[in-house]
């Protein structure tokens, strides 16, 4: 017994066999993109191509992405330092960033460093050796100036339930949970990006498109998957 069978629509007689066959394959294409459109996208993944360049050096404007979906629609919870595509509720565009503070978590920004509150009550300070030289140890709230009395500041931010904070990897040309995704916080805007606002978590690099000296260029060389960072945190 079948349990699939391909749906077959009346035909007119006059058609070849040939004929026939082609509009038999354009039938199995279209249903076969209907239901990766309908089904599969909203559940399992989706391509997005990257306009910013806050995730420098790690990925570059105009890659290629495809972001996976599925795990986390049915529970899963995101780790530190995923990679993640987002649409805030104050913004228009989907952004790109990674995951620094999950859930119920105390964050501080102290000495050009992130740090983390652990059960004991003290402050580990977490390793992000993998951003660029030029950010590394000029982490501060206000995304486009690290200076000696911004680093001497502790700041705190204590991110709620099913919640996460952000931050792009070229920190100091990033707006993200520190600048609340735009320009500035205002009294109506958050830090925290709340989880239904996640689209997915960055998984595979295919591609990139992008202009240099008035020309479009595309490379197929960087191919890869987006792995997290080995640290220890």
């Amino acid at each position: 017994m079948k349990i699939f069978q391909r749906v077959r629509f009346p035909r007119n007689k006059k058609l070849s066999p040939l004929q026939s066959a082609l509009l038999d394959f354009v039938t199995d294409v279209v249903v076969i993109f209907f239901i990766v459109l309908v089904v599969v996208k909203p559940f399992f993944f989706a391509p997005f191509r990257v306009q910013q360049q806050s995730m420098t050096p790690n990925i570059l404007d105009g890659e290629l992405i495809i972001v996976w979906k599925m795990p986390y629609v049915f529970g899963a919870e995101y780790e530190r330092n995923d990679v993640i595509v987002f649409k805030p509720t104050n913004s228009e565009n989907y952004l790109i960033k990674r995951v620094i503070g999950l859930p119920n978590e105390t964050i501080r920004f102290f000495e050009g460093f992130v740090w983390v509150e652990k059960e004991s009550g003290e402050f580990e300070k977490l390793d992000e050796s993998f951003i660029a030289s030029h950010n590394f140890g000029n982490v501060c709230v206000d995304n486009g100036f690290c200076s000696d009395a911004e680093k001497a500041r502790k700041v705190d931010f204590e991110i709620p339930e099913g919640s996460y904070f952000v931050m792009g990897d070229n920190r100091l040309a990033s707006r993200d949970s520190r600048s609340c995704f735009q320009m500035g916080c205002e009294s109506d805007t958050s830090n925290f990006l709340v989880k239904k606002e996640i689209e997915g978590k960055a998984v595979v690099a295919f591609a990139r498109i992008w202009e240099e000296g008035g020309k479009k260029n595309f490379s197929l060389k960087n191919i890869r998957i987006i792995k997290n960072p080995e640290v220890e945190n």
